[in-house]
């Protein structure tokens, strides 16, 4: 036999299906990752030789509302009208708190606890109308140290000689 008169036979196997439909399923991936990735760039905007001034201002890009720059301006800014923000730094006074103990004589007392002062970052809006304070507001406090309270403890046991 010669190889010219060699025929193919393929026979019709559910194996042979299932290749036949992947090699179709893969062809059809490869096709549209290339469509995706390497296809035609298509641009909508217009052709800018065509474009004139007046075109230009019929276009509205958005629905929001035109805005007036000079009008914000020139409401923000009244003459005589100050606002000044200040920080000033407060002390925090320390409390002294009193525990009795009923094991330590009458009249004997000792500190377990030295207090210490604490500070506070107050920040305070002054507004001013033509050098006139007309109002003050604190709009911030932020304790940058916190106190500590001083702690005593006095005697409370009576005492058995009279």
């Amino acid at each position: 036999m010669r190889a010219k008169d060699k025929k193919i036979k393929i026979r019709l196997t559910l194996k042979n299906i299932i290749y036949f439909i992947a090699g179709i399923v893969i062809i059809f991936y490869i096709y549209t990752f290339y469509h995706l990735y390497f296809g035609q760039n298509i641009s909508y905007a217009k052709d800018d030789t065509k474009e004139t001034s007046s075109d230009i201002k019929e276009i509205k890009i958005s629905q929001a509302k035109d805005i007036n720059i000079e009008e914000i301006i020139n409401q923000n800014s009244k003459p005589g009208y100050v606002e000044e923000i200040t920080q000033n730094e407060e002390i925090l006074e320390y409390l002294t708190t009193y525990k009795t103990d009923v094991n330590i004589p009458k009249g004997i007392s000792y500190v377990i606890q030295e207090g210490r002062k604490g500070t506070q970052k107050i920040t305070t809006k002054k507004i001013y109308q033509d050098d006139v304070l007309i109002g003050e507001e604190q709009i911030g406090a932020v304790i940058t140290k916190a106190a500590l309270n001083k702690v005593v403890v006095i005697g409370g046991r009576k005492s058995h000689l009279k």
